[in-house]
């Protein structure tokens, strides 16, 4: 048990091991190049549809968008978290632990500022199901959005 300990710091000390700790989707898109490449475990919300997605918090939605990649091969896991979120178009929060990127146009029509290649996702809360009027989506998302008064 020992020598396992120590392997596990010895790689953990020299860079070869990242741990993965959470940061705040504001924080990581406020700071990119910080995270430019790392791993990260976020908490956002995720809002989807036809031809379009986005990965926001309310609190930073100026800090421009962020697109999910979801095309690598997700952990097991993550597929029953997918089967919570509604068909076609919603709302979501979700936790995403993956490679954040930056630097360059993203996503549909390259219209995106950063991506998450996700390789987990997890604890999926409903927050609205289709699309829905803008101010509709609004006050769902004031209450229970990323940012909002009491996110799911």
């Amino acid at each position: 048990m020992r020598l396992l300990t120590s392997i596990i710091v010895f790689f953990v000390l020299t860079g070869r091991i990242n741990p993965q700790s959470p940061v705040t989707f504001c924080d990581l898109v406020r700071n990119p190049d910080k995270y430019n490449g790392k791993e990260v475990i976020v908490r956002a919300t995720y809002r989807y549809g036809f031809e379009w997605s986005e990965l926001y918090c309310l609190d930073c939605l100026d800090q421009g968008k962020t697109w999910l990649d979801r095309t690598v091969d997700l952990e097991d896991t993550s597929a029953r978290s997918l089967k919570k979120m509604p068909k076609g178009a919603g709302i979501v929060n979700l936790t995403v632990q993956g490679v954040f990127v930056s630097g360059g146009a993203f996503g549909h029509e390259n219209g995106y500022h950063y991506k998450i290649v996700a390789h987990k996702i997890s604890d999926v809360a409903v927050i609205q199901t289709g699309m829905k009027s803008q101010a509709e989506e609004e006050r769902a998302e004031k209450h229970w959005a990323c940012g909002g008064a009491n996110p799911k």
